[in-house]
């Protein structure tokens, strides 16, 4: 079966404002999301440039996962930071580095088989290529040729005009014991949406993540609702089921105020659109749980 590849990272985002002091005054309510924005500071965009050969990786930016790459030798691309910043000050940068699937013993096997450069740009959500600074980071020691897992912990200083106490608001969900019971309450609820084809209560389950990278990443009015509309045509159009939630195990993210699934197998999220063909979509989206409430809703993706 194939992954389909022309989106892994999770849905794409829609115009709004969502929020965990929402209360819902009837199914296609709106929520509002608590932050403040300084509109006459800068709007900094942070970029985290990321190259290897020889082996895989899974980066973390304030211990949410940011991008996992197992499929192929090498990876060059700048992965967006902003979404995964919340308020300005320190951010930590997690990379859990393994070896090519198949290739353990040549992996790291090259003078230079990793590097990381951060990057603040100047223009709020169309910077110019080459209108950046580099952040400082801690380099990066040689990496010995046949090492089976190794993690390079660093932190740097960011400016945004905005403020997202959105985990602040949010209980540990490491410590509830029934906390896989109500997560995969969670991905039968949605599962059950998207298979009726209500749409919209489906796309609704986001908004919150949804209306934060709104204002995390300076979007102009408009431009989620494009967005949002293209992936669900995409979804519609491809796939009509969800795949069962079952061989799955839990990993807990954000300090342990949020959770996932990820199938045991392939370690991709759970939540898969998938007809039993010869493809399927991973939805990847990270569960919160706001104080004072006993229902998870979706914080991340």
């Amino acid at each position: 079966m194939k992954l389909k590849t022309f989106i892994a990272m999770g849905l794409l985002s829609m115009f709004g404002l969502g929020g965990c002091n929402a209360q819902q005054k009837d199914n296609t309510a709106k929520q509002e999301l608590s932050y403040t924005m300084d509109k006459n500071a800068q709007r900094h965009s942070y970029f985290l440039l990321t190259i290897t050969k020889g082996c895989s990786f899974r980066a973390l930016l304030n211990d949410i996962p940011i991008k996992e790459h197992f499929a192929g030798w090498s990876f060059d691309g700048e992965l967006f930071l902003n979404q995964y910043i919340v308020k300005s000050g320190i951010q930590k940068l997690k990379i859990e580095f393994y070896p090519v699937k198949g290739y353990e013993e040549n992996s790291f096997d090259d003078e230079k088989p990793i590097y990381l450069e951060v990057r603040k740009y100047i223009k709020g959500d169309t910077p110019e290529l080459l209108d950046y600074d580099t952040i400082s980071i801690n380099p990066i020691p040689k990496i010995e040729k046949g090492t089976t897992h190794y993690v390079y912990e660093t932190e740097f200083h960011a400016n945004v005009p905005y403020n997202i106490p959105i985990l602040d608001e949010c209980v540990r969900l490491d410590t509830i014991s029934n906390i896989e019971e109500l997560a995969k309450e969670k991905y039968n609820e949605l599962k059950i949406l998207y298979e009726k084809r209500k749409y919209a209560q489906f796309l609704q389950e986001f908004d919150i993540s949804k209306q934060r990278i709104a204002v995390a990443n300076y979007y102009r009015e408009g431009r989620m609702e494009k967005e949002n509309k293209w992936v669900i045509d995409a979804m519609k159009e491809a796939y009509k089921k969800v795949a069962p939630i079952e061989n799955y195990k839990m990993q807990f993210y954000g300090n342990g105020k949020l959770v996932t699934l990820i199938d045991k197998t392939d370690s991709l999220a759970t939540f898969r659109l998938d007809d039993r063909g010869d493809s399927f979509w991973p939805v990847t989206f990270y569960l919160g749980m706001c104080r004072g409430s006993d229902k998870l809703e979706i914080l991340f993706e």
